[in-house]
């Protein structure tokens, strides 16, 4: 049997119904009501664990369907439905998401996991077996998080609405935000609160009697190999940017963050071709001028949108904001998130999303993920230094400086020393001091400690970020693979902070009743842009040379084929230093930071008067905002 539609959303062109304010929970009895949600159960069988789906009356929910010993629950946008279809051969039958994902699991098994295409979070509950599957997509738009409780297991998209159930603690992480102000974030499955974990992107969480492991159900390099792909592969791409896309627009009236960068003019371009391809309307373009003349793309932006026809809304960056300010509105709406905000510019782009919705968007693109994927790490130098090929990295040095507004001389003493030697000859000598004389070891950590004085000043706290720190260097030194650039690229696929800012996208937009996409996110793109070999993205000898090519071509008087990177740290410096004073009196303190034992009130205070009395760089900058930014956000959820 089977719950849901009869037709899928996604194949209507509507956005599917997302909904944030539902939870599943496997237990072996009827779970405990929560304050105005419907529960009901999905599986039938009365001797093994029952899985039961909850969701707030009068919202939405995900899609559901249930066979005799298989129940799943769905939530998102299945791209390849069609093709799923097709290889089941149920080409018209009745159904939602969810019933092909049913049928799929029962003609596959595991394997099909491999095969879903799209944004989602899936849970399958397998009664024969007595194993539950929860996935996250391959690159972990949707998100998903789970909680134990005394009869079983809870879950949901949402943080809030596990926190909501009554077995559920609200106890923050400590150790978590701690971590945060020296940016290190040791455990991909742990959340700022102790009893929610995440399901990390594109892995699944398989829980049984006796099993509880996760495992990756997608890597485009397995083990850390990678099968490279050869050059009339990668000249793919424009086809698989415009599948990327075409999924995007599946899913509502359209929308484009459009700046003046390569990766968001890529994305505009490929949107209103396939649009237009299909008789669909023009997507509407929306831009965010900021307010320096340094970093202002107006001209770019209002050019590229003539020169396309696109419809096009343009919005000064304060007006996006609603004040002239950049800190405060973050602030604030960091405390409204299950965790601490991560971009400060969300304000200003929650804005523009909001303009974009008022004329009937349902969905915004972004070129989000070009930087990741489409760009050489500079890592890539001790590779090559590895090999003796001291002519790639002259090669490589020259395609960044046509790239970047930095010097020759900076450019190559980075190549050489940080990103090349460095790299491959610290490791080295480090282990042979451990082993030859262990006590200098010991005797530096202690002179020059990486945690200030000022953070854990409980013993207790400051033990445990030490064994934490411990654990994030036993774990990368058994990084898969010997190629640092495959490491380094790994870390878009692995890292936590990618996985918090995806689901602060989630989180903000669904507020506004928009879904974000990023098509440089689409898994198959990925894959074919992780295998390309590094030189073959620097097509032409520039960086993200996969697309200057095409975009100087259909816009020959912007000089794509000669842009540099523009970067606002100067902007967002000068924010924090010119609004963080005011701010920080009317908070009194870190007063709940150091309730909490994460921080020493005084001696944050002293740092902080220290770095607001004088102009600061980007560091300090961040070091005041993530101070302010916690304590605000703890306040807020604290219980």
């Amino acid at each position: 049997m089977s719950s849901g539609h009869a037709l899928s959303e996604t194949q209507n062109g509507r956005l599917p119904r997302t909904a944030s304010h539902w939870l599943v929970e496997l237990a072996d009895r009827r779970p405990i009501d929560v304050a105005n949600y419907e529960c009901r159960l999905l599986s039938s069988s009365s001797t093994v664990g029952q899985l039961f789906l909850s969701h707030e009356n009068g919202l939405g929910f995900p899609n559901s369907a249930a066979g005799k010993t298989c129940a799943v629950v769905f939530d998102g946008a299945l791209y390849n439905r069609r093709e799923l279809e097709i290889e089941l051969g149920r080409v018209g039958a009745d159904g939602n998401d969810a019933d092909v994902v049913l049928a799929g699991y029962q003609h596959w098994g595991e394997q099909l996991f491999g095969r879903l295409r799209g944004v989602f979070a899936l849970i399958l509950w397998d009664e024969s077996r007595e194993l539950l599957f929860c996935l996250r997509d391959p690159l972990g738009t949707h998100p998903l998080f789970y909680a134990e409780v005394a009869n079983g297991l809870v879950l949901s998209t949402s943080i809030e609405v596990l926190l909501g159930h009554p077995r559920v603690s609200r106890a923050l992480n400590r150790a978590a935000l701690a971590d945060y102000f020296m940016d290190r974030f040791p455990r991909l499955e742990e959340t700022f609160f102790e009893a929610v974990k995440r399901v990390p992107p594109g892995h699944v969480l398989c829980v049984g009697h006796e099993v509880r492991r996760s495992y990756r159900y997608w890597d485009p390099a397995p083990d850390g190999n990678v099968s490279w792909l050869r050059a009339d592969e990668v000249e793919q791409f424009d086809e698989f940017l415009d599948r990327a896309v075409t999924r995007c627009l599946s899913l509502g009236k359209t929308g484009i963050f459009l700046s003046g960068g390569l990766d968001s003019v890529s994305v505009a371009a490929a949107t209103l071709s396939q649009a237009r391809d299909r008789q669909m309307p023009d997507p509407l373009a929306l831009s965010l001028v900021f307010p320096q003349p340094d970093i202002s793309e107006e001209v770019v932006q209002r050019s590229v949108a003539t020169q396309l026809g696109l419809p096009h809304v343009v919005k000064p960056f304060y007006d996006a904001v609603g004040r002239n300010v950049l800190i405060e509105p973050a602030i604030e709406l960091s405390a409204t998130l299950p965790a601490p905000l991560m971009n400060a510019w969300l304000p200003a782009y929650q804005g523009l999303a909001v303009e974009g919705q008022r004329r009937g968007c349902r969905t915004i693109l972004t070129g989000n993920g070009g930087d990741e994927w489409l760009t050489i790490s500079p890592y890539l130098s001790a590779d090559l230094m590895r090999s003796f090929n001291f002519g790639g990295i002259y090669r490589l040095g020259q395609n960044m400086r046509r790239s970047h507004s930095r010097t020759r001389s900076a450019i190559f003493r980075a190549l050489l020393w940080r990103f090349g030697a460095q790299p491959l000859l610290l490791p080295r000598l480090h282990g042979v001091v451990k082993s030859v004389a262990p006590w200098s070891i010991r005797l530096r950590r202690r002179m020059f400690q990486d945690i200030p004085k000022w953070l854990a000043p409980e013993a207790g706290l400051r033990h445990e970020l030490k064994q934490r720190r411990e654990e994030y260097a036993v774990r990368k030194a058994k990084s898969t693979g010997s190629s640092l650039y495959i490491q380094e690229a790994r870390k878009a696929l692995d890292h936590p902070v990618i996985s918090l800012e995806m689901e602060e996208y989630f989180n903000v937009y669904q507020r506004a009743g928009l879904r974000l996409l990023h098509p440089f996110w689409d898994a198959d793109l990925v894959d074919l842009l992780f295998r390309t070999p590094p030189f073959m993205l620097d097509w032409g000898g520039r960086n993200k040379g996969l697309v200057r090519a095409s975009l100087q071509r259909r816009f020959p008087n912007l000089g794509f084929e000669r842009q540099v990177k523009l970067e606002a740290t100067s902007f967002y410096a000068s924010s924090v230093h010119n609004e963080a004073a005011p701010i920080w009196r009317k908070l009194t303190g870190a007063t709940t930071l150091a309730d909490l034992g994460v921080v020493d009130a005084a001696l944050v205070s002293d740092m902080i008067e220290r770095l607001l009395q004088s102009p600061g760089n980007g560091i300090h900058a961040h070091r005041v905002f993530s101070v302010l930014n916690l304590e605000a956000w703890a306040r807020a959820h604290v219980s």
